[in-house]
């Protein structure tokens, strides 16, 4: 299951995939500022239709609300929505109805289960190296600190090779058409907006990721970490 994905490119980069000029994103970040991980909790820049049906950006919080957490700003419910009951399952339902998104990236992880419990991360992307259109589903809680918009990754079955190390991946838009699709402007019924989230039929490649500095160092005595806090990209 995807765990993180790299954005790989510059602002000004991101928001010439999305069809939404510079100007009108209405979010001042620097063109040339590079974009990197995104990992859960983490803020992320959301590609979705505006109340009057205009393209618009917005950051999103990676992980579901949980109302019933103790702390529901610094927790999730969920990182992913499964493609197959994301129109029957109550938790999913009204947002893939009303709330679908997209967001671009370079790369994606999955994990592969080993024998001794451990998990190998694989980097994937697409084989010409360009950028994959991810589908997301989102919503909007109103919480003591004031709205908080938060965002599930949708997953299919894997496809070739990635299905040799784990059986989700994410749900991969092929081209604008579905890209204009999935967002809400063709008008689509659920059925065909379903049709879209099927394992990717593109030409895709992954590696092995190689291990961290962290992960490659001594180990040393835990120390207490602050709890994470959602961070704007």
């Amino acid at each position: 299951m995807c765990g993180k994905f790299t954005a790989m490119m510059t602002w000004a980069e991101y928001v010439a995939l999305t069809g939404v000029g510079i100007e009108d994103s209405g979010l001042t970040i620097d063109p040339v500022k590079e974009l990197a991980t995104f990992t859960p909790m983490a803020s992320a820049p959301i590609l979705h239709l505006g109340p009057v049906r205009q393209r618009r950006i917005t950051p999103m919080r990676w992980g579901w609300f949980d109302p019933r957490a103790a702390n529901p700003l610094r927790s999730f419910k969920h990182l992913h929505s499964r493609a197959e009951a994301i129109d029957t399952t109550p938790t999913w339902m009204e947002a893939f109805q009303e709330h679908r998104g997209v967001i671009f990236a370079k790369q994606f992880n999955i994990g592969e289960e080993l024998p001794n419990g451990k998990t190998k991360q694989w980097v994937c992307s697409r084989a010409d190296g360009a950028p994959v259109a991810m589908a997301v589903i989102f919503s909007e809680w109103e919480t003591v600190s004031g709205p908080l918009r938060a965002f599930a990754m949708v997953t299919t079955a894997s496809c070739p090779p990635l299905a040799a190390k784990d059986e989700r991946m994410p749900a991969l838009l092929c081209d604008d058409a579905e890209v204009a699709t999935w967002l809400g402007e063709m008008g689509a019924a659920n059925a065909e907006l379903k049709a879209l989230l099927r394992p990717y039929s593109g030409s895709l490649v992954m590696r092995e990721q190689e291990p961290s500095k962290k992960d490659s160092a001594p180990t040393k005595p835990k120390k207490s970490k602050p709890e994470p806090q959602p961070r704007l990209f």
